[in-house]
């Protein structure tokens, strides 16, 4: 049990979460991010995946969605390349079958960005943060005033190896609205 709720809770802590884009092909300039985003909703689509736990193959079914979003959170690009965010405490409900018997876990996070640098190449976004870690987005859709960010947690790159949870193709979506 310490391994599921280790695997859910690095959801939050590794921060930001899944899957690359259905359209490879968006055209971004840079220019189109800078500004005040803040999160209007996140979600993990429903999936599934096998771990391996000491040669015994687990399955898991999964989904969940981002619950009780500070309206105060806040995510700055600056035209320098660098960025701030002040996300405050996130709720994910996550709703999992493990090996057939349903399970609901409510996860706490806060400070979900953190602060750093950011890149743009063709529609991936990649975070830098000050802690030396790198995340990989992909930019889904901007229009405007809206912002549909995915990553996949095999890109998220935490510093510390973790072989189980580069194993699992995991998706988190994320809609920002411009502020």
């Amino acid at each position: 049990m310490k391994i599921f709720k280790f695997i859910l809770f690095s959801f939050l802590i590794i921060a930001n979460v899944s899957c690359s884009s259905d359209d490879d092909n968006i055209e971004l300039e840079s220019n189109n991010l800078i500004g005040t985003w803040t999160l209007t909703e996140g979600h993990i689509p429903a999936g599934s995946a096998d771990i391996n736990l000491g040669g015994m193959t687990v399955p898991i079914e999964y989904e969940g969605s981002f619950v009780n979003i500070e309206e105060s959170n806040r995510l700055n690009f600056m035209q320098d390349n660098t960025f701030t965010s002040v996300t405050g405490n996130i709720s994910l409900e996550m709703q999992m079958t493990v090996m057939g018997t349903p399970q609901n876990q409510s996860f706490e996070g806060s400070d979900l960005f953190g602060q750093g640098t950011w890149e743009v190449n063709g529609n991936e976004l990649l975070i830098h943060n000050e802690n030396g870690t790198t995340i990989k987005y992909y930019i889904d859709q901007i229009d405007g005033n809206v912002l549909k960010l995915s990553a996949n947690l095999k890109d998220m790159n935490t510093g510390t190896p973790n072989p189980m949870l580069e194993s699992m193709d995991i998706i988190i979506k994320m809609t920002l609205e411009r502020v």
